[in-house]
């Protein structure tokens, strides 16, 4: 939404780029559906760019090799130096929009669309006022966003300095101060300069939390240009603790029994439910810590009463399989979560997808093959292909109708399309790789069940 579709389109070029390993404008041209004349324009404004951002001229060659790290520095550029990121930063220092070289028309344009996705998220946005209104932790939040994605740190005033001092004086003794908390602390304190504090209905955090966080509290020396209470350390604390933005899941655990209320014991229940009916642990992005990371990002979002907003993420992700189903029974027996069913769907739905496979596939082995074999091969082919459940076992297999299958063979016939001859003269390690090689080729031509949404993944 920040961006321009000239802008956006010098990222397209950048990931055709990258795709292709070089610089050669029919290619790319044909690859992006871009008239070649076109092509040559967006790629002149892109080397514009950089030779802005750094001062340097970059050969064709060099660009290529820097692709990843020039794509991250140019999208911040870009965001930065839009029209909208430089009015809604300005919205959260409680500053009118600043002068800017377009029309009013041009302005109300590029930020309209903002106008609705803050509504979404319960913040009311003026275009004319340039004013922002609503839940200050959700402000504060959005303000963060703001500074993460532009890579910015914010100038601070003398007054802000000194709210800047206090906050960093406030942090819990085991926080880890990181860049990220730096600029959140920068946000907060700008806003406690304009006086705007969190609402009383905002301070309700539960009591075993705001006893657990007092334990470490430093608070900040009295002075009279410093105006916040305890709600504010609370808050804070809170936020670089337990928050799905800031939270260690090496070191946080949700559970101590004599610290917690009834509710985080549900949603404990509700966590381990889903993630053992959805078998989130075969995936091989799971890591131990994802339970209690995900039990703290729900109960963040009931505080919030919304989901974590994610400027960088769409909002309108596909579903996770299964997942309604599984909540709505939870709901249904547990009284004390039916209010919250909908938000547990929507956190849980935003953070499971990445581990969630909406493709399977069906492979068959002959029983020549030992358990050392298969357990090689299961384990490269969930590394190569991530996005896929792979479903292995011995032939001949038994599986939905709708389910791609491919077999791996024992006898020298000629090998269809999904069928592997595994050669009897070859290692373990040669025949997996040119197994691994057909089934890339063959995956390119599967039809999916209408489940299956996402692009079939890439080799690596």
């Amino acid at each position: 939404m920040l961006l321009t579709n000239p802008e956006r389109r010098q990222l397209q070029l950048l990931e055709a780029i990258r795709a292709q390993q070089r610089v050669e404008f029919t290619e790319l041209s044909k690859l992006l559906k871009w008239p070649y004349v076109s092509t040559q324009q967006v790629y002149r404004r892109l080397m514009t760019n950089y030779h802005a951002i750094t001062g340097k001229k970059i050969s064709k060659k060099q660009l290529v090799e820097q692709c990843d790290l020039i794509d991250q520095v140019l999208t911040q550029y870009l965001v930065r130096h839009s029209v909208a990121y430089r009015c809604l930063l300005a919205a959260v220092r409680e500053q009118p929009k600043p002068l800017l070289q377009v029309g009013s028309t041009t302005i109300s344009t590029r930020l309209h669309p903002f106008v609705d996705w803050l509504k979404d998220h319960h913040l009311t946005y003026n275009i004319r006022t340039n004013e922002l209104q609503g839940d200050e932790r959700v402000i504060r939040i959005f303000g963060w966003q703001l500074c993460e994605i532009g890579n910015l740190d914010l100038e601070l005033t003398d007054d802000e300095a000194k709210y800047m001092e206090a906050l960093d004086n406030s942090l819990p003794t085991k926080a880890k101060k990181s860049q990220s908390v730096e600029r959140y602390l920068q946000v907060t304190a700008i806003r406690l300069a304009k006086y705007k504090y969190l609402t009383q209905e905002s301070q309700t955090l539960p009591k075993s939390k705001r006893n657990e966080l007092m334990r470490f509290t430093s608070l900040p020396e009295k002075s009279e240009n410093i105006k916040f209470n305890l709600a504010e350390i609370y808050w804070l604390q809170y936020m670089v603790t337990y928050s799905p933005y800031f939270v260690d899941t090496h070191t946080t655990k949700m559970i101590r029994p004599k610290e917690r209320a009834v509710l985080p014991y549900l949603i404990q229940l509700v966590v381990k439910t889903v993630i053992t009916r959805m078998q989130v642990y075969r995936s091989p992005l799971y890591f131990e810590e994802l339970d209690e990371f995900l039990m703290e990002a729900i109960q963040f979002a009931i505080l919030l009463r919304q989901p974590a907003i994610q400027l960088d993420e769409p909002d309108d992700l596909a579903d996770v399989p299964e997942l309604h189903k599984i909540i709505g029974m939870l709901t249904r027996d547990i009284p004390e979560l039916r209010r919250f069913g909908d938000l547990i769907i929507q956190e849980l739905n935003r953070y499971l997808a990445p581990f969630i496979s909406q493709k399977h596939v069906a492979v068959s082995y002959p029983i020549k093959l030992d358990d050392y074999t298969v357990g090689v091969l299961q384990q490269r082919l969930m590394t190569q292909f991530m996005t896929i459940d792979w479903r292995i076992s011995q032939a001949p297999i038994s599986s939905e109708v709708a389910t791609p299958q491919f077999e791996i063979i024992a006898e020298p016939d000629a090998p269809a399309k999904n069928q592997y001859y595994w050669l009897p003269w070859l290692s373990i390690e040669n025949n997996i790789r040119l197994l691994v090689q057909k089934i890339s080729r063959w995956l390119q031509g599967v039809t999916w069940p209408a489940a299956g949404t996402s692009k079939v993944p890439a080799m690596k």
